[in-house]
């Protein structure tokens, strides 16, 4: 049986590195950009003007924030933009704040 020893490195399979670093900004960005994807396929299964939608925008819009937090400027710079904002999902101090560039974009 295997006892709870971890494997020796030659043993590792290099696949299941990542694991191992919970911690590396890399992994982290990797983690997110899946969870940012399945809420992105949520926030356009809602239905249109919805407060659900709102509310699957704003995870799509927080998530990205963290994501791009993680990650170089210039590969930042390269993501494509989110969805338009829905009808509701932003208060009017929200909005002032993403049209004089402060937060989210």
């Amino acid at each position: 049986m295997a006892e709870g020893r971890p494997l020796p490195d030659e043993l590792r399979r290099p696949w299941h590195g990542a694991s191992d670093r919970i911690e590396d900004p890399g992994v982290a960005a990797i983690r997110l950009h899946r969870v940012e994807v399945d809420a992105l396929i949520a926030f356009r299964r809602t239905a249109a003007g919805s407060a659900e939608q709102a509310r699957a925008w704003r995870r799509v819009a927080t998530l990205r924030e963290k994501r791009v937090a993680l990650m170089p400027a210039e590969d930042a710079a390269k993501l494509p933009p989110l969805p338009p904002t829905p009808a509701g999902a932003l208060s009017g101090w929200q909005r002032l704040r993403r049209r004089l560039g402060f937060g989210r974009r």
